[in-house]
């Protein structure tokens, strides 16, 4: 009896990584462990990626190059 008077499981909103923008359950796009409002921003959060890694490339290739005191 106790199982019967609990409340129905509400689905948790949850926010796009890319813009903020709560989701909606029938419009998801599940890529790469994350949930994403539409395609656009799945690669807008990829590009952003990409573009992160060379920085912390180049900042690396660059402090090798400095000579070492």
């Amino acid at each position: 009896m106790a199982d019967a008077a609990k409340a129905p499981v509400v689905e948790e909103v949850k926010n796009c990584p890319a813009c903020k923008k709560p989701m909606k359950r029938a419009r998801r796009f599940y890529r790469n462990g994350a949930y994403y409002c539409n395609n656009n921003c799945f690669k807008k959060v990829q590009a952003t990626a990409v573009k992160a890694a060379q920085d912390a490339k180049a900042a690396a290739e660059q402090s090798e190059e400095q000579p070492k005191a």
